[in-house]
């Protein structure tokens, strides 16, 4: 989902959530014609690409499923069981009646949209919610002086639509709930440094919560990096498969780690790189997370584990590593399948009684 291409953008609507405004909320009766408005197609869609591969969306989940809330107004939406127009406007009077409610909550437009988009391979339709915050700019004024002479002067325009060069704030992205997947969806929940509301629009408005917790995160991200370097061993350099174990333990043993900052980090080529991306990004939906340094250490760090052909197992302790496993190295030789050589030292070696 989070890697979702080649976008289009099927429906769109806005309104208008602003407290102060004597005609508040503005909800829009019809959807805002696209044929033939490609800046405004062209707009939300980059809008919708950037917010999903900013690493700090999160996969969520909702928190019950029930017609008179959030979940179930989507949920309806996308199996075509209610009107969009009418959908998108109960959604905006929710939205708007906890802006109303809390004064610390800045106006906004809610932009609900339908969406496709290509996901592995596959062409899916998505429901988006994006929460718009108008900004301020400069627009040029001619004026001129008491001599007469003309000059050219700046004025404030409020009420601006962020470019696509801003950050949007918050947002969610929905897929199909029938079947009910792994997640319901992508949200984008940015605070503010110094904003002092509540997580309103995830918890108040959406009714969400993270799919994953920091255990399951750190637990999905470590066997997602061994899985994409395990399937690529053989094709490294031993220099260059212990430097990608090394920076998997960094990882693992770190606070928090970006994803999209780990493996372009790598020392490794693009393919390789991109071939991690993608392995684990299909375990893992999230970007950027704290590291549950706890049970990495006790379940995943604290002992390395290898499996080979005919049964083999080796277990040894992660500081001893390098001590016991002294050379990993791939063999290549005509008329025979590739193997390991692996050279072991260890003063006891005693079979194992059953």
């Amino acid at each position: 989902m989070r890697d979702a291409t080649d976008i289009q953008l099927d429906q769109l609507i806005v309104h208008i959530l602003d407290p102060k405004r004597p005609d508040s909320p503005v909800l829009s009766e019809c959807t805002i014609p696209l044929e033939g408005n490609q800046h405004l197609i062209d707009y939300f869609v980059t809008h919708i690409r950037n917010s999903l591969k900013d690493s700090a969306a999160k996969a969520a989940r909702f928190v019950v499923m029930d017609d008179e809330v959030v979940s179930g107004i989507c949920r309806a939406l996308l199996d075509d069981r209610l009107d969009f127009v009418e959908g998108s406007r109960r959604l905006a009077q929710k939205l708007y009646e906890i802006i109303a409610d809390d004064g610390r909550i800045k106006a906004c437009d809610l932009a609900v949209c339908f969406y496709r988009a290509e996901n592995q391979h596959s062409m899916s339709r998505y429901l988006a919610l994006l929460k718009i915050d108008p900004s301020e700019a400069f627009r040029h004024k001619k004026e001129r002086n008491h001599h007469g002479n003309l000059y050219v002067n700046y004025e404030i325009e409020t009420e601006v639509m962020p470019t696509t060069r801003e950050k949007l704030q918050k947002c969610a992205f929905i897929q199909q709930l029938e079947p009910r997947p792994d997640y319901d969806m992508m949200l984008l929940d940015r605070q503010k440094r110094g904003e002092d509301v509540a997580k309103f629009f995830i918890k108040d408005f959406m009714g969400a919560e993270p799919t994953l917790d920091a255990r399951e995160r750190t637990d999905r991200l470590y066997n997602g990096l061994v899985s994409a370097h395990n399937q690529i061993r053989l094709e490294l350099q031993p220099h260059e498969n212990e430097s990608v174990h090394h920076a998997i333990q960094v990882a693992i043993n770190s606070d928090c780690v970006n994803i999209d900052a780990l493996i372009p980090a790598l020392p490794l080529s693009e393919e390789h790189k991109k071939h991690f991306d993608q392995v684990v990004s299909q375990k893992l939906p999230d970007r950027e997370f704290e590291i549950d340094k706890t049970y990495a250490a006790q379940k995943l760090t604290h002992k390395l584990r290898f499996h080979g052909d005919h049964d083999l197992r080796v277990e040894v302790s992660e500081e001893n590593y390098k001590q016991v496993i002294i050379s990993e190295e791939p063999v290549r030789e005509p008329g025979t399948p590739p193997y390991y050589r692996i050279v072991i030292h260890t003063e006891k070696w005693e079979e194992v009684p059953r």
